[in-house]
Order: C-alpha cells, then structure tokens, then sequence
C-alpha cells in the first residue's frame, strides 16, 4: 500500500533542520515541504537551497499555521520558544514534531502532552537515541528483568558545546547551557532506557566563563532506591558519551564517540540484536504514527521526567543543596 502523502511545514530553519531533518523527508519520499517559518530570510532560503524547490515563507509561524493547509508541523527553535510554538500548532489540530528538549518548564511539558492528549493529537520530541535499535533493545531488556533489579546508573556527555556560540549560550533563548541541550539527549536517554524516577537531585555546575552552564556533575537519588550520576563537560574536546546500567544481577554499558555508537556491551560481551528490533528515526516514526492513527505511539511522559529532572538540577546548583524532584 502506498504511503500517504503529508503536508509538513516547518518552524525554524537552521542548521539542525537543514542536516537533521530534511535529509528524513527526502528519504520518507512521500512528504510534501508546504511552508516554512523562520524570522530570518537568509536562513529560509539556504533551507529551500537544500530542499531543492521553494515553498511559502513566512516571518510569522501562526499565520503559516493559519494560512495553510497542513498535517503537521516540525520545529527545531531556541528552546525558551517550543512551549508557545508547540502550543499553537496543537490548538490548531496538528501533529507536532519538537526538537529536545520539548520545553525548559516542567509546567510547560505538562500542559503540551495534556494537550495533545485531549486533542488526539501525536506529539514527538526529537531525541535520536531513543530510536537507535541497541537502546530499544537495552529498554526491553531492563523491562523484562534480564540485568535483575536496577542499582544504579552512571552517564556522561562530553563536547567542545562552548564553542558554539550563537542563541545557545543566550540564557533567555536557551533557558540554560550544556545540561539544557546535549545533556538532554543524556537524560532523556538515560531516563527513557531505564524508566527510572528522579526524586531527589543534587547538583554543581560551572560555567566557565559564559552566560550558561557548561560543565555539570547531577548526583539522583531515584523512586526504589537506585541511585546515579549524570554529567556534561562542555569545554571538552571532542563527543564522547556513556551510559552504565547497573542491576542486581547484570549490566548495559553504551559508550558512544563522535556522534555514533562505537560499543554496546551486555555483562562485557557486545549485545546482540534481534532482527525484529529495527533503526529507526524520530522522523520516520512521527510520519509511521500519523499514517497509522498512532499505533504503537506513547505520550512523551518521559520528557515530563526530564524536564522535572532539569528544573530541580538548576534549582540545586543555585541553592546549592539537594533538592526534591517536583511531581
């Protein structure tokens, strides 16, 4: 059966949208680019470069939303701009597609997959390693048992993340450093495999020298009495990345460098996995649950955990003492 045809505008046009996505409409083949939204016309017109044809842009993504005909909307924004962004897609009946994290406010997060929710509507967050077949395979297997009860886990991100620059070391548009971006992809990554609950967060982070965190040590205690770290260095040298899953009667360790996924071990030996389990892309699963009326989708509730997560690590660096995970 063939594919059915989606109208796709997207919020924001920068470099992510341009090498992240894009690249995943391309290969679905059958979405159609329907409009674009971006303040900035330069930045619109290197995304029609690289999507080979042009389409409506706009200045202003509520009247694109208004003013075409559309199935969804991906947005790949300044993170303090997701929640209001997401929101009104939503409240316009579309399926919405938001680059990590979904928002900087927990209250936020709670009120977008509310939303969704009452409005029968799929809403994706953007976290790539979520659909990397060794951490659904590691997610199946804490969830039947196989490494026992979970003790502890142990998680890291390194990256040159302060040399950026740009709206990502602005606090008002980032709505924090290193620890608010790629190490949301670690906690989420971390949470998500291991469905672990955060309690109780005790913090430290250094900003070496910038408006926003770049360094950051988050000691959790969780609900069942497992406790971890997870931590971002920004001012590294390169991508280096691990997760250690520890249980009572195994472990999972993932180590991840440049951007991909070097080793993946299972009590020390390299984990094999089953053919069933297939690599899959935030992308390509949005468009799977749209054509399919959401079979096989799930609420974003772990966004909710790494929001809740975030808010208490900021909060505890600031106070300076462990802090309550709210909710």
């Amino acid at each position: 059966m063939a594919k059915r045809k989606l109208r796709i505008a997207l919020i924001g046009c920068g470099g992510n949208m341009r090498g992240a996505h894009l690249p995943r409409f391309k290969e679905d083949g059958q979405v159609t680019l329907a409009a674009v939204a971006d303040p900035a016309p330069d930045q619109a017109e290197t995304l029609m470069t690289a999507w080979g044809s042009r389409v409506p842009c706009y200045a202003d993504y509520r009247k694109m939303i208004r003013t075409e005909s559309l199935d969804a909307v991906v947005i790949s924004s300044p993170h303090s701009m997701h929640y209001e962004q997401a929101r009104y897609a939503l409240s316009r009946g579309l399926h919405v597609l938001v680059e990590k994290p979904l928002t900087i406010s927990s209250r936020h997060t709670k009120a977008l997959i509310r939303l969704a929710d009452k409005g029968n509507r799929i809403l994706v967050v953007s976290y790539q390693r979520n659909y990397y077949a060794p951490h659904v395979y590691a997610r199946e297997l804490v969830q039947t048992g196989a490494i026992g009860e979970l003790r502890g886990v142990v998680s890291y991100v390194t990256q040159n993340w302060g040399g950026v620059g740009g709206w990502r070391l602005m606090p008002e548009l980032a709505g924090g450093g290193m620890f608010m971006d790629t190490g949301s992809h670690l906690v989420a990554s971390t949470l998500w495999v291991t469905g672990l609950r955060p309690l109780e967060v005790s913090a430290f982070m250094d900003n070496a020298g910038k408006a926003v965190d770049l360094n950051a040590v988050v000691n959790v205690r969780f609900k069942g009495g497992a406790c971890g770290s997870l931590n971002t260095f920004g001012n590294a040298s390169v991508h280096d990345e691990r997760i250690a899953i520890h249980g009572s009667d195994g472990c999972i360790v993932f180590h991840l460098h440049g951007w991909r996924i070097r080793e993946v071990l299972v009590d020390d030996k390299p984990m094999k996995i089953p053919g069933r389990i297939r690599e899959d892309s935030p992308d390509a699963a949005f468009f799977r649950f749209i054509r399919n009326g959401g079979k096989g989708y799930e609420l974003p509730h772990f966004a909710l955990a790494v929001a809740q997560l975030s808010e208490a690590a900021y909060l505890s660096a600031e106070k300076k003492q462990p802090v309550r995970v709210q909710g």
